[in-house]
């Protein structure tokens, strides 16, 4: 998995969008890195027509985030 590109925003509880190469065959273009009221970080796919067009397993959710943050440099993380 490779983070090919990473944008920070200055929207409220959206850190960044950025694409995402999961392997070879597939990529994924647009997705939203927010943080929950909690703190905890999560990735949400691009809408079409007011509708998510892909979902995630928790488990390739949690891969896709971790490597979103660790292309910001670990900052995701320190924030408080």
């Amino acid at each position: 998995m490779k983070i090919l590109s990473i944008r920070r925003l200055q929207a409220p509880g959206a850190e960044a969008r950025f694409d995402v190469e999961i392997n070879e065959q597939l990529r994924l273009f647009g997705l939203l890195l927010k943080r929950s009221q909690s703190g905890q970080w999560r990735t949400y796919a691009p809408n079409s027509c007011g509708k998510h067009v892909a979902s995630f397993h928790p488990d390739l959710a949690t891969r896709i985030t971790a490597a979103a943050t660790a292309a910001l440099g670990g900052a995701a993380h320190d924030r408080s």
